[in-house]
């Protein structure tokens, strides 16, 4: 039998495309419909390539009176007088946005195409964009008798594309500081305003002429108005669940569980709701395959920018706990934790009411996987690319229990590293790293530094059959490290688990730069010695 061909809109952001090119939509327009109704200058952040532009061009085309395109959607049960308003939209996600000059550019001719549009004439002596957009909003509204709809994408490229060039990022908020401040200086002529990105708004003196922007990022109302929940996974995505479930020869609920393993995670507010990345789900349903598409996002230049300046050991944002200020703070080379949870690295795992803190996770084995090909080079001395055929070896042993080929392929793994990665600052934030690198490749089912009541194991690593204890040692014995194990009760949570539990103990030392002595403790009978 040959199943109907599912239109999977990859990289298409346009609303009226997918609508009438009878694409594959999921429908946000019940959360759209109350956002409309409830508030009036909005700010929302989310990663790169997760719907934000497609969100903002629906709130376009509802305000457009484009009914016909909302037709057997939730909002066209709820609205019946479709009124149309003018819609000043801009998007600041292109490659102009990486120079202050190319920016203004885009912006005045952004403009100048609605003065056309709406015949807005405005006097010679009004040149800046800000001045201009201003007086865009206010004569368009006077000629419409309605209140405009102002919709900016992707806010902060420009800030983020010139974050290290001083001089270039200090012309660009100069830029956009009287074009933000717009929106509260011409309050009487906007219906509803809503700006999107990646950062946090709040810190940035762009917006301080527009402090009217009500962020709505952390709502628990909006958790899911950007990805793709289990539930519309199931309810929108049974064709594509049954193709790859037969390209995978596997059950439908195992390829979910493989979704959900390699593209599920993200959480956006202190209510337990968790989404697809979007674009990922959607590309591995048109390509067939479940396999890494963040990378190709473009999502890390800005991380890889910033590695290169970091003062921060990374090993440490394993389930780092966080308020919610600091995750919307700008951030700097003393603390990335802002970046990678802005952009996408990082996400919320719980949330302490009592402390009014979230604590951090990586998402899910795809974002893994990208920071394991992002931090390899710096701290491997090695490719991704290579980074990711060692982590199939590593993890094709450890699934095999065959930890003589284990310990080989990770002590050729360290042999690697960049020689001034240990000079005697650093190396114990060296030997931390390789440890997080460790903890990266072994794949989705392990825990690094396993939050217990009694402290924290370097590595918990799960297999079908098995379940590894593995405690590091830097400059001190393995006896030491397996020591550690056992006084601590590292084990105690998996007793009963029913897979077969090794404690592993490993000594490390900085100036030979390798592991010297594995020290195993099989589920019976005596530990024994592996030495690389």
């Amino acid at each position: 039998m040959v199943r109907r061909k599912v239109k999977y809109p990859i990289g298409v952001q346009s609303f009226e495309k997918i609508r009438t090119d009878g694409a594959l939509y999921v429908d946000k327009t019940g959360l759209i419909a109350d956002l409309i109704e409830y508030h009036n200058y909005v700010f929302l952040s989310r990663p790169r390539r997760f719907g934000k532009s497609l969100l903002l061009s629906t709130i376009e085309a509802y305000f457009q009176g484009k009914k016909e395109l909302f037709e057997g959607l939730e909002i066209s049960q709820q609205e019946e007088k479709w009124d149309v308003y003018p819609v000043l939209h801009f998007d600041l996600s292109g490659d102009e946005a990486n120079k202050p000059e190319k920016l203004e550019e885009y912006l005045l001719k952004k403009i100048s195409e609605y003065e056309k549009q709406y015949g807005v004439t405005i006097g010679d002596d009004v040149t800046s964009a800000g001045g201009r957009f201003g007086w865009l909003i206010e004569y368009v509204s006077r000629a419409t008798g309605k209140g405009c709809v102002i919709l900016v994408d992707e806010y902060d490229k420009g800030i983020q594309e010139t974050i290290h060039d001083k001089e270039a990022l200090e012309r660009n908020q100069a830029l956009l500081r009287p074009f933000f401040s717009q929106l509260k200086t011409q309050d009487k002529y906007i219906k509803f305003a809503m700006v999107t990105g990646v950062a946090r708004f709040r810190h940035y003196t762009l917006f301080s002429g527009a402090n009217n922007l009500e962020d709505i990022s952390f709502m628990e109302d909006y958790a899911a108005i950007c990805g793709i929940t289990l539930g519309e996974l199931n309810e929108y995505f049974q064709e594509g669940l049954l193709s790859l479930a037969e390209e995978y020869e596997s059950s439908k609920e195992d390829t979910i569980s493989r979704l959900l393993q390699k593209y599920d995670g993200y959480r956006f507010s202190r209510k337990d709701v968790h989404v697809f990345n979007p674009y990922s789900l959607l590309s591995a349903f048109n390509a067939g395959d479940i396999s890494g598409y963040w990378l190709s996002t473009g999502t890390s230049k800005v991380f890889i920018d910033f590695l290169k300046q970091a003062n921060y050991d990374l090993s440490q944002i394993h389930g780092i706990w966080a308020t919610k200020d600091r995750l919307s703070s700008l951030f700097d080379t003393n603390d990335p934790v802002p970046l990678l949870f802005q952009t996408g690295y990082l996400t919320i795992d719980r949330y302490d009411r009592e402390l009014e803190v979230y604590q951090l996770k990586i998402p899910n084995g795809e974002v893994r996987r990208a920071l394991l090909e992002d931090l390899a080079p710096f701290y491997l001395g090695i490719s991704g690319a290579e980074g990711e055929q060692k982590a199939k070896l590593l993890r094709t042993y450890l699934n095999n229990c065959d930890l003589q080929g284990f310990v080989k392929t990770l002590d050729s793994l360290i042999a690697k590293v960049p020689y001034p990665i240990f000079n005697k600052e650093s190396k114990e934030k060296a030997y931390h790293l390789i440890v997080y690198c460790l903890c990266l490749a072994v794949g989705v089912n392990n825990r690094c530094e396993e939050p217990l009541a009694d402290g924290r194991p370097d590595l918990v690593v799960f297999t079908d059959k098995y379940i590894y204890i593995i405690e590091f040692k830097l400059d001190h014995s393995a006896e030491s490290a397996l020591k550690q194990i056992d006084d601590n009760g590292y084990a105690r949570p998996y007793l009963n688990d029913g897979r077969a539990l090794y404690r592993i103990g490993a000594s490390f030392s900085s100036e030979k730069r390798n592991i010297q002595r594995w020290l195993i403790q099989p589920p019976s009978g005596e530990p024994y010695e592996i030495l690389p």
